[in-house]
């Protein structure tokens, strides 16, 4: 059952992330036979794992969460990050008095985003370490460790990655993922341009050669097809000023980046560099942090726009925001170092997105165990208040998707900040039957 995917750049995803976006662009995330998508009417396939009364026994005490991560190397900031973020959710929680009496922990091993060492740590997070959930940073991570996870049927929440081999439930049914799809992305991207051109445009595509960033471009042009807009011009961000000078001469109203995130400001500035002002740059929802990826680029970088669904907490636009308050106010009082950081809001989304799973397993017939966290992260359906209003994470055995709406934000260079660009464009329709 081993799919063999290539090792893919690493994407630090909106208000996070580790990974890269998607490496393939059939993006087709459903199995017709994966069974109804009501709460509850999955049930795990526990009869083909190595150890079925493992899989369904009662966690107690307390549930681990192990993680393979970058904590070394030029990538350990931002995990590090992420993973505080995680912790102090659960600490919240544990303060609470955790998932019914149950102490949520944090058990971490470093693979340097190397992918043999990854699989290496897995395998000690379950023999040694006896976690009771995993995750990963890194589509190359996730790709190594996938079928020793699933044979030994120990669930993998929110994966920061997009990989749509991985959304193949059949194959892989105790494994889920947390950033979205190419296919997803693309067909938002367009749904934007739809309403910014009625009559079509010209469209330039810049491509990082990595998976990932075929991935994108790949789902973009899926979307496009059969629209009036054309794509007039490719280039490899392999050579980011050499696309620039391919892209600037190409007549195209809109830029689309298919990138993973150091290509971000990199392409800003070397299209600034050309004297060319496109009238659209739609960066990828990986490039979301504003200090790190648009600042740089100064004024090369003004108006573009970037998917979005979670809640910026340094945006004086959730100033008054009821939830945004409450996230700080849970921060401080954990004496968080980075609280609106992006890759903190990310952490923190993940463990509150976990949390939401446990409970609701320790609610199911299955309760809280391997097969039941698994059956409720596989019906799953809930609106963190991190999120951005109006977008919910929603998830089917046949459309394992997740993310399905995103809101664009626009990068003001004088201002320095993200301002809305629109409102929520909810594309859920086009996966989820009613």
């Amino acid at each position: 059952m081993k799919r063999s995917l290539s090792y893919l750049a690493v994407v630090l995803a909106t208000a996070s992330v580790l990974s890269a976006c998607n490496s393939n662009s059939n993006d087709d995330d459903s199995d017709g036979d994966t069974g109804a998508t009501s709460a509850g009417a999955w049930k795990a396939p526990v009869d083909d794992c190595d150890d079925p009364d493992a899989a369904t026994k009662k966690i107690s005490g307390t549930l681990k969460v192990g993680w393979s991560a970058a904590l070394s190397g030029p990538l350990a900031g931002a995990v590090g990050a992420v993973l505080q973020g995680m912790k102090d959710r659960f600490a919240i929680e544990n303060e609470a008095g955790g998932v019914s009496g149950v102490k949520l922990d944090v058990v971490t091993r470093d693979d340097a985003f190397d992918p043999a060492k990854a699989k290496a740590n897995i395998g000690q997070l379950i023999q040694s370490d006896k976690v009771d959930v995993l995750d990963v940073f890194g589509s190359g991570q996730l790709d190594a460790v996938a079928d020793d996870q699933n044979a030994a049927c120990v669930p993998l929440l929110f994966a920061q990655s997009g990989v749509p081999t991985f959304r193949d439930v059949k194959n892989f049914p105790w494994t889920t993922q947390y950033l979205p799809s190419a296919d997803v992305e693309g067909a938002f991207g367009v749904e934007l341009l739809k309403q910014k051109y009625p009559n079509g445009a010209k469209v330039a595509l810049a491509i990082n050669q990595t998976e990932s960033g075929k991935g994108l471009a790949d789902g973009y042009k899926k979307a496009l097809q059969g629209t009036n807009f054309t794509i007039v011009k490719e280039a490899s961000l392999a050579d980011p000023a050499a696309a620039a000078t391919t892209l600037s001469a190409s007549g195209a109203q809109v830029v689309i980046n298919a990138a993973v995130t150091s290509d971000c400001p990199a392409l800003s500035t070397a299209i600034g560099r050309t004297g060319w002002k496109p009238e659209t740059f739609i960066q990828p929802s990986n490039c979301v942090d504003g200090k790190t990826l648009y600042a740089p680029a100064g004024a090369a970088a003004d108006g573009q726009l970037v998917p979005v669904w979670l809640k910026n907490p340094a945006s004086p636009l959730y100033a008054n925001d009821a939830a945004v308050q409450d996230y700080l106010a849970k921060l401080k009082k954990l004496n968080n170092p980075a609280p609106t950081n992006s890759y903190t809001v990310n952490g923190w989304v993940i463990g509150d997105m976990m949390i939401d799973v446990f409970k609701k397993a320790a609610a199911s017939s299955s309760g809280l165990s391997h097969a039941g966290i698994l059956e409720a992260a596989r019906v799953q359906e809930y609106q963190p208040p991190m999120f951005i209003d109006g977008i919910k994470w929603r998830m089917a055995p046949n459309a394992p998707l997740g993310i399905l709406a995103f809101r664009t934000f626009q990068w003001n260079a004088a201002e320095q900040q993200f301002k809305p660009s629109g409102d929520v464009i909810d594309i859920s329709g086009k996966y989820l039957t009613k």
